[in-house]
């Protein structure tokens, strides 16, 4: 299943990490949403005017103060610094708050804004959707009280404005305002990746072990399920509890949010702990047993009649399925039910208490079973992918090391024993084609060499011209391609009673180093032709074996054949005995005259030979007749080759 394979640590730390920061880009939006709601944004028609008027209303307080300040300073020193700074900061390049200061009976101007230059106070007003007054009081030079009033007006128009906080809170207006349907483009794209995320992560949840492919429980993991459940829960409501508490209390707003953040980003780590556990649980099968109530059902189970658990224990994994989706819908509405009836979230509005409840609850369980029925789905649909493969007579990979729920796991077991059987019958076959177009091949031509050879001599034999020495030597290369023949003509015809079974063995209790010395003599002579010196090594006393001594020796005969024909003259033949554990251990081995490019198993196929080139004298039958008459026997025979060292090991059960 290449689809949602995290391949290394730093992937799944990596996908953790964004995670993390679309969470909390998830959160900014979630909050950005409320202040636009907050501030009417979405209703039609408003386009930002609320939050201009709530920011102008709040601005506009403040720099009513600082005007008043500006006056006073004005009336008790007109030369100090105070009033030359108050002056520059209320100018019309500094600031968009042009204001008047009259006195409210006699209407005589005391202090204008505007008089540095520009439009007059009057024109500014009457441009501005943002004006007001305030009146305030002061005590003459003659200790009088004197009733004042303050006229502003907010220069809203951006051709006109100065850069200052009234013109970076209508930039930022206007920029959420054209943003505000954005965000929910924004929130959903990044919600369905956060989803992705916790699929993704909870199918590669746990950790495999390297030898037998099983998911290797955690800390987590090894805690009841139910147990884990209600933590979970608990943790979603105190995480509701801490983010309403911020909100209801008198704190910094952005205090507030950073609040929110970090408890909705702790919220999402939850989550992907909960879905990674129940993930590695489903992997590992048998997710009721570690359970608080499996465990409680468990002591009451021995009182249960044995045809109620076997009626339990032959339900279906479509049934099961089934029973589960719907007790997990009935739960979710009683739980729906019962919350929105006791009105637990908000007593005083019902109506949007349950919608809450409803919207919660709801995310919660999706979250929940989106990652289940995910894994589910792309477990089958592996599944089917890989039996449609199969039906098409395509072999590849292990199935079941690739699935992370045990029942499914189970049946991809079974698919790939089927793979294994065919792919067994295939290579069977194969290797049965070849090694029978390979028998056709070599028996014919180890037949029609000395056929011809022998009809080319009688031509020779016919002449009249030939003298007496040459006509015996031409008859006995006849003899000896004739004798070639026969040889030839009884392995095959002891392949074929081996390979039938119509041998008949005598197994009785006999000497190995009788044998051994017995092949040896009849072997003396081939073995100094050949420049072969046999070094010995066997137990002084008699190693006994249960096995036929003529089949015995023919199997000797044949690895001692074997040396002389390929090992190198001038080196030497060891062959050795020894006892191990009860068992009979006997090694021939030998330089040869050539590398052998070949594995040692491949030596045991009939009419293969260490020359491919078939130069030397042999038919590639004496391995493969060895190899049978000693498994005849009770034993085994194998072949190591490295290089030019050839051995051939047997072992045989030790007699008693």
């Amino acid at each position: 299943m290449k689809f949602g394979k995290l391949h290394s640590d730093s992937d799944r730390s990596a996908a953790i990490i964004l995670l993390i920061t679309l969470s909390i880009i998830a959160v900014g939006c979630i909050l950005g949403m409320a202040y636009l709601f907050e501030y009417h944004f979405y209703e039609k028609g408003d386009n930002g005017e609320t939050a201009r008027n709530v920011a102008v209303q709040i601005y506009s307080m403040d720099d009513t103060e600082l005007a008043k300040d500006y006056y006073n300073y004005t009336i008790n020193d007109k030369d100090s610094h105070m009033v030359k700074y108050y002056k520059d900061k209320f100018s019309r390049d500094n600031s968009n708050f042009a204001f008047v200061i009259t006195e409210t009976v006699s209407g005589k101007v005391c202090l204008n804004s505007t008089d540095s230059g520009g439009d007059s106070f009057e024109e500014l007003k009457a441009k501005s959707k943002y004006t007001g007054k305030s009146n305030f009081y002061i005590t003459d030079e003659n200790g009088n009280i004197v009733s004042m009033t303050l006229n502003y007006a907010i220069v809203d128009k951006e051709d006109q404005q100065a850069s200052d906080k009234y013109t970076l809170a209508f930039r930022w207006i206007n920029a959420a305002n054209y943003l505000k349907n954005f965000l929910f483009i924004v929130l959903f794209l990044v919600v369905l990746v956060i989803v992705i995320l916790l699929t993704l992560l909870a199918i590669n949840a746990g950790t495999e072990d390297e030898e037998n492919g099983e998911i290797i429980p955690g800390f987590i993991d090894k805690l009841p399920l139910d147990f884990c459940t209600v933590v979970f829960v608990l943790l979603f409501v105190v995480a509701w509890i801490i983010i309403n508490l911020t909100s209801a209390a008198a704190v910094d707003m952005v205090l507030n949010n950073v609040v929110v953040v970090i408890t909705c980003v702790i919220a999402v780590i939850v989550t992907m702990t909960y879905l990674n556990t129940l993930s590695v649980r489903v992997k590992m099968g048998k997710i009721h047993k570690n359970t608080v109530i499996y465990r409680i059902y468990r002591k009451f189970k021995r009182k249960t009649s044995r045809n109620v658990r076997r009626k339990i224990s032959s339900i279906t994994f479509f049934e099961k399925m089934v029973v589960c989706i719907i007790l997990f819908f009935l739960i979710e509405a009683a739980i729906l039910i019962t919350l929105a009836y006791f009105g637990v979230l908000n007593e005083t509005d019902n109506s949007r208490s349950v919608m809450l409840i409803f919207i919660v609850v709801w995310g919660i369980t999706r979250l929940i079973l989106i990652p289940i029925v995910a894994m589910i789905a792309i477990n089958l649909n592996y599944v089917k992918e890989e039996g449609q493969r199969l039906a098409e007579g395509i072999l590849g990979d292990e199935i079941a090391s690739k699935l992370s729920i045990s029942s499914i796991r189970a049946h991809g077991k079974h698919l790939d024993s089927i793979k294994k059987e065919i792919n067994k019958a295939v290579e069977q076959e194969l290797k049965s084609e070849r090694l029978r177009n390979e028998l056709i091949t070599n028996v014919s031509h180890d037949i029609k060499t000395p056929l011809t050879s022998i009809r080319s001599y009688i031509d020779f034999l016919q002449r009249d011209d030939l003298t007496e020495e040459q006509r015996k030597e031409y008859l006995a290369i006849v003899v000896k391609h004739t004798d070639k023949l026969t040889y030839l003509t009884n392995n095959l015809m002891e392949v074929s009673q081996i390979t039938s079974g119509n041998i008949e063995v005598k197994r009785e209790k006999t000497s190995l180093n009788i044998i051994i010395e017995q092949t040896l003599d009849e072997f003396a002579l081939k073995l100094e032709q050949s420049e072969l010196l046999p070094r010995v090594n066997i137990p002084e006393e008699d190693v006994f074996i249960m096995g036929d001594g003529e089949w015995l020796w023919r199997i000797f005969s044949n690895l001692f054949n074997n040396a002389c024909k390929y090992a190198a003259p001038g080196t030497d033949l060891e062959i050795s005995v020894d006892e191990n554990d009860g068992k009979a251990v006997v090694s021939i081995s030998n330089l040869s005259k050539t590398s052998l490019n070949i594995e040692g198993d491949e030596l045991f196929e009939r009419f293969v030979r260490g020359d491919s080139s078939r130069h030397t004298e042999g038919n590639g039958l004496g391995l493969s007749i060895a190899k049978s008459l000693v498994e005849l026997q009770g034993g085994t025979l194998d072949i190591s080759v490295r290089e030019e060292k050839f051995a051939a090991v047997m072992i045989f059960d030790i007699a008693e």
